[in-house]
């Protein structure tokens, strides 16, 4: 039972798959949204490393969250040209996904882009297996979360991890998924108007 708690689960997939932040820069800072009483550390976070000289640009991700990202490092006084994102994605999968197919970076010199991937150290080492399975070099950066907080992820994230186990999606994505996430995409752009910050409808589906 030990073995199998929230905690040791996620400790160990944790420990499997993050690689610590060394100070060196990278092709660009991600951050993934959490939902409502998570952005302002995460945007803090972020906007701290772009002052730094980490990486030319911030990529905030994820559906209700990056709208509000973007706008809060806007207000930290990163310019409009270094921050950008998609309030497409629904999920971590998604995350993953979206980014990489809006993330701006120079792909004839990252192959294999290097992210300071930001979100909470509870959803850390999902996001980057996640992450990595869609090409990514992956350097982790994670927040602090507050007691309640704590409680609340430290389950979800047990039963997400469950859940990616069962359904395979823990596992680099085949080409067929990558199509059908395409399409979805492409339907998803014009209806959600997603990679606009000040247009992006919101779905409450987080």
């Amino acid at each position: 039972m030990v073995g199998l708690s929230p905690w040791w689960v996620n400790r160990l997939l944790r420990l499997m798959m993050t690689r610590l932040d060394t100070g060196q820069p990278v092709d660009a800072i991600v951050v993934v949204g959490r939902g409502n009483g998570y952005n302002e550390r995460r945007a803090a976070a972020a906007v701290d490393l772009w002052q730094a000289g980490r990486a030319p640009h911030i990529f905030m991700s994820g559906a209700n969250d990056a709208p509000i990202l973007v706008g809060l490092a806007k207000e930290m006084g990163v310019p409009d040209a270094n921050v950008s994102g998609e309030a497409c994605a629904a999920t971590t999968w998604e995350n993953a996904f979206y980014t990489k197919r809006y993330m701006p970076f120079d792909r004839a010199a990252a192959e294999k882009p290097k992210i300071l991937l930001v979100t909470d150290g509870l959803h850390t080492g999902r996001t980057s297996l996640i992450y990595r399975n869609f090409g990514f070099e992956v350097v982790s950066k994670p927040v602090t979360l507050d007691v309640a907080q704590w409680l609340v992820q430290i389950r979800r994230e047990f039963l997400a991890i469950m859940y990616y186990i069962v359904s395979k999606q823990i596992f680099p994505p085949k080409p067929e998924k990558i199509e059908r996430a395409s399409e979805t995409a492409d339907q998803r752009v014009v209806k959600w108007q997603c990679l606009d910050m000040e247009k992006a409808y919101i779905p409450h589906v987080r």
